[in-house]
């Protein structure tokens, strides 16, 4: 009755405008990304055996938008923990090749839940896994979730059909910053004062009737209510369930925000399970308030720009220290000094440099979205919706390429876990310079004045 009555709210508001006419062409797809046996799950550097079961299916979304002139935007939305590069560019250039779209309009964005198979490339270095487990997690990623992903774009493009777009916008409270000031440093745990971004974004896809076939919503939020051993998205996929079962036979697809210094609360313990739902319910409570208010029509054109920014790291420590370390009982850290030790030993220098993947998408004169990859703090999220006021502005981190924590300047010279500390699990050799921010928000510039123009 509830779901009803909010469809029947915003339909009686809007259907006069959406009945003027389609600009767009979108398509919407799901597909299971659940693996099919039970493997290593991602997240926790604790880990120490395979999933032992489900709480529900794991899934990746995907809508196609198209304007009037066949520009594209494909957005996949993934209930995973990480994504790298070359997996990223693996699943476009196919989809390149086998439906002659344009490898650089589509992007990748994961929800971070720390319940999905362990995907990430620093796997190889940081978990002590078995020759039988990574080869599980091997044919997982090149038979079951690349090709998956592959069809997935297919299935989007295959949907394509009339559309308007509209895009309105709440908000959820259960994320708070979780780099709480110590003396000497800081430490993670909830900070009432800390700096956050509470807003829930939602655009959704009607039929030129005012249907809803679609909707895509953010937040911006760490996936880590639970810490067990079962596949679940965590509080991003209990809203994904809970709104799709409100909203019957549309696709609704959580696109992750810049929490990489965020965290759900409460979380973790014997109530893990039960607090993630209530999560889930709020957000997808967040999203349907959303529906309920007056939604903004979004026209075209539709301009899409990809950059790659070059970010600086630090010097490397001497070798003779690196080599102490590595030499050391097993630890992290002992285990990031022999990485870098073979790194050396087999290429005799390593670049000091991180590649950092970012994508601007303009809807007309309504919409900016902003795309940056990493686990971004929440900082840029402020950042862009400052810089470029006007137009609803949209900032997605976690996308395409989850290399490490992207700090800010202010995190980074604040030190703790993502300003520094954390680089110790990830294969970016050291920390970022100071100059980190400058790069990425430079960059953000360039795309966003590009697809302005």
């Amino acid at each position: 009755m509830r779901a009803g009555l909010f469809g029947l709210v915003l339909l009686a508001g809007s259907l006069p405008t959406l009945c003027q006419g389609a600009e767009w062409q979108v398509g919407v797809a799901q597909e299971k990304i659940t693996p099919s046996e039970m493997v290593w799950l991602s997240g926790y550097g604790g880990r120490n055996k395979p999933a032992e079961g489900k709480v529900h299916d794991l899934w990746a979304k995907a809508v196609v938008f198209e304007d009037e002139q066949k520009q594209q935007f494909i957005l996949i939305t993934c209930d995973l923990g990480s994504m790298y590069q070359e997996l990223r560019d693996a699943v476009a250039n196919q989809a390149a090749k086998e439906f002659g779209i344009d490898p650089d309009v589509v992007l990748i964005n994961i929800s971070h839940t720390h319940c999905a198979p362990e995907i990430a490339k620093e796997r190889i270095v940081f978990h002590r896994l078995s020759d039988a487990e990574e080869a599980k997690l091997q044919s997982y990623i090149e038979t079951e979730l690349q090709p998956g992903l592959v069809r997935l774009i297919g299935k989007a493009l295959a949907d394509r059909q009339p559309a308007v777009l509209t895009f309105s916008q709440s908000s959820a409270e259960f994320a708070k910053n979780r780099r709480f000031p110590m003396d000497g440093g800081f430490v993670n745990q909830p900070y009432a004062e800390g700096v956050t971004d509470h807003d829930v974004p939602v655009l959704q896809v009607r039929t030129p009737e005012g249907q809803l076939r679609g909707l895509f919503f953010g937040y911006a939020c760490h996936n880590t209510t639970l810490s067990f051993y079962q596949f679940c998205g965590d509080y991003a996929g209990f809203a994904q369930e809970i709104i799709q079962q409100r909203h019957p036979g549309i696709i609704a697809g959580f696109v992750m925000g810049c929490g990489g210094d965020q965290n759900p609360y409460p979380r973790h313990g014997e109530e893990g399970l039960k607090h993630c739902r209530q999560h889930g319910t709020d957000l997808a409570d967040a999203v349907d308030r959303a529906l309920m208010s007056e939604a903004k029509v979004i026209h075209g054109p539709l301009k899409v720009a990809r950059e790659t920014v070059t970010l600086d790291l630090e010097p490397l420590p001497p070798v003779a220290e690196l080599e102490a370390a590595a030499a050391e009982s097993d630890s992290y850290p002992q285990r990031k000094a022999a990485y870098l030790v073979r790194q050396l030993q087999e290429h005799g220098e390593i670049e000091l440099k991180q590649t950092c993947p970012l994508l601007a998408a303009k809807f007309g004169q309504e919409l900016l979205f902003v795309a940056i990859s990493g686990e971004t703090v929440v900082d840029y999220s402020r950042f862009a919706k400052a810089d470029f006021a006007g137009p609803a502005v949209w900032v997605a981190g976690y996308n395409d390429d989850v290399f490490a924590y992207l700090p800010s300047q202010r995190v980074l010279l604040e030190g703790g876990y993502e300003g520094r500390s954390g680089i110790v699990h990830q294969l970016t050799p050291t920390p970022f310079l100071p100059n980190v921010e400058n790069h990425v928000r430079g960059g953000v510039k360039r795309l966003v004045e590009q697809v302005s123009r």
